[in-house]
């Protein structure tokens, strides 16, 4: 742990970082992120966002921000061991863009069409800090739960239409997006 920081102090980070990707900006993630922090749930994201650092935290939240609008996260407690921070809490959103869940070699998995429908979810984000600093994220979440509150289970044969088209689109961008080189 950080000699001149409180367990409050840490928790208060961590909290400020899950905040950070779901509504700053890299200047904001710049403040509470090793240039080589890393995201371990960056392997179900775009390429973009598995690098290391604020800019790939900051992918993590236009991923998130593209397929939901209205994200908030409510932390209901907290532990802290050594240099090991958890925050349990609500991660919350309504869905109003196509999610797109990605492979681990880097290419589109499937997509999620936009159901409009809203989600509140119980998360724990447990992240590593030294010297003040994020350096490692992992998290728990209830994606059952989410899909299941946004319609995406049980699908209907419409909705699974959607998904098709959505998917087919996800993948024509990201094959235009490797093209030209973004």
């Amino acid at each position: 742990m950080s000699a001149t920081l409180t367990h409050a102090d840490l928790a208060h980070l961590a909290e400020r970082a899950i905040h950070a990707v779901l509504r700053g900006s890299i200047a904001d993630l710049a403040e509470i992120n090793h240039p080589d922090a890393v995201n371990r749930e960056a392997i179900a994201e775009p390429p973009a966002t598995r690098g290391t650092g604020p800019v790939a935290f900051f992918a993590t939240g236009e991923w998130l921000r593209a397929g939901f609008s209205d994200l908030a996260w409510t932390t209901e407690n907290s532990v802290v061991e050594g240099d090991l921070v958890v925050i349990h809490g609500t991660m919350s959103g309504r869905q109003t863009g196509d999610f797109v869940v990605w492979t681990p070699e880097g290419t589109v998995e499937r997509a999620f069409a936009p159901t409009g429908a809203s989600f509140t979810v119980r998360q724990a984000h447990f992240q590593r800090v030294v010297d003040g600093l994020v350096v490692e994220h992992w998290a728990v979440r209830d994606d059952q739960g989410m899909a299941m509150q946004l319609g995406w289970v049980p699908p209907s044969p419409w909705f699974l239409w959607r998904c098709y088209l959505a998917t087919r689109r996800a993948r024509r961008v990201a094959r235009s997006a490797s093209v030209t080189g973004e």
